[in-house]
């Protein structure tokens, strides 16, 4: 699967989680959407990656301390950059997208809901939005935060969900030891790093104890020819990037090579 990744860095072409992302996403064809959620003051779940306005926006604090009126008053890609020097939506606001209006966007596109919260308050937002939407077949939620995935999967059993970071360590450590066969997986997903400090997180054994746990595994954030074929070779379920144009450009490339290898 090819992952569309969120991201507002300047990696991407165009800044995560807004309108003009999904929009260009889906026209693209990804096979998938990722997009990070933060809570309003007043419940509303928003399409923002990071918790301090500063740091993409023309205004300041914390979005969690903000109602959805005053977050729509914010250019959520003000500073948002590909080279450094030119920050094309400063003088083209953006506008931050709740939930309920990004599902509407993408018609029938899966999509992972990264929950960046630490109110379990989230949990429920998330279910009554996905239940209202009737969504919940077409989504993965994941979230950093154990408790608060604990608390979505209590309220919302029937809907997808990843792993944080502590499922992620155990599945780590049980395929280290060959003992994955002692898991019983909450979870049917996992989004993992390609490393953490320095060590390699999705090798050949981690892609095999999935395939036997029957747990989708995708690897980011990979960008760059060369890492995705290592991570196609390995056999992954699914690479999330920030540049799923030319991921896709890739896999066309070589269907192309192998049906032209097959005549």
């Amino acid at each position: 699967m090819v992952i569309a990744h969120g991201n507002d860095c300047g990696n991407g072409l165009y800044p995560g989680n807004t309108a003009i992302y999904l929009e260009k996403m889906v026209q693209l064809g990804v096979d998938a959407i990722e997009v990070d959620l933060w809570l309003t003051a007043d419940g509303h779940l928003v399409l923002i990656h990071d918790r301090e306005l500063e740091m993409f926006s023309d205004g300041a604090g914390f979005v969690e301390d903000k109602t959805l009126e005053q977050l729509r008053q914010l250019n959520v890609a003000y500073f948002w950059t590909r080279d450094g020097e030119h920050y094309p939506y400063k003088e083209k606001p953006l506008r931050v997208l709740t939930l309920e209006e990004a599902l509407a966007m993408v018609g029938d596109m899966p999509m992972i809901l990264e929950i960046k919260s630490r109110q379990y308050r989230a949990a429920k937002v998330l279910k009554d939005v996905l239940a209202k939407c009737g969504k919940g077949e077409q989504v993965v939620v994941s979230s950093f935060h154990q408790g608060v995935i604990n608390e979505f999967r209590r309220l919302c059993p029937q809907v997808a969900t990843g792993t944080p970071t502590v499922e992620s360590v155990v599945f780590y450590i049980a395929q280290l030891l060959r003992a994955e066969k002692l898991l019983r997986p909450r979870y049917s997903a996992m989004q993992l790093p390609m490393e953490q400090k320095g060590i390699p997180v999705v090798t050949e054994s981690m892609v095999r104890a999935a395939n036997k746990k029957k747990v989708h595994l995708a690897v980011w954030t990979v960008n760059g020819t060369e890492n995705y074929r290592r991570y196609i070779d390995l056999g992954v379920h699914g690479i999330v990037t920030d540049r799923p144009d030319l991921l896709l450009e890739m896999l066309a490339q070589q269907r192309e090579t192998l049906l032209k290898q097959a005549a």
